[in-house]
C-alpha cells in the first residue's frame, strides 16, 4: 500500500511556481524555449491566468520529482 499525505502550499519553494508557463494579460502561454510561444488558454481575467500558470508550473515540477519539505507536512498533520 502506498503512503499518502496531505500537501499544502507551504511545502514548496516559491521557485516551483515559476517555469515555462506564464501569463500575458488574460492568456496562459507556454515558452517553447526556441523563440516561440504557444497560447494554451484564455481566462476571464489576469489573476486567474496567473493562478493557472502557477498551477501548471507546479504540476510540471511535481512530475520532475521535486523535493517536498517534510517539516511543513508534519506541521499540517498537527493542525488537522
Amino acid at each position: 500500500m502506498k503512503k499518502t499525505f496531505d500537501i499544502n502550499i507551504d511545502m514548496f519553494n516559491k521557485d516551483v511556481f515559476e517555469g515555462y508557463y506564464f501569463a500575458d494579460n488574460n492568456s496562459v502561454n507556454y515558452d517553447l524555449q526556441n523563440g516561440k510561444i504557444e497560447t494554451v488558454a484564455f481566462c476571464d481575467d489576469k489573476e486567474r491566468a496567473k493562478l493557472i500558470c502557477s498551477a501548471l508550473n507546479l504540476f510540471e515540477a511535481l512530475q520532475d520529482n521535486i523535493e517536498v519539505k517534510e517539516q511543513a507536512s508534519e506541521r499540517a498533520e498537527g493542525i488537522i
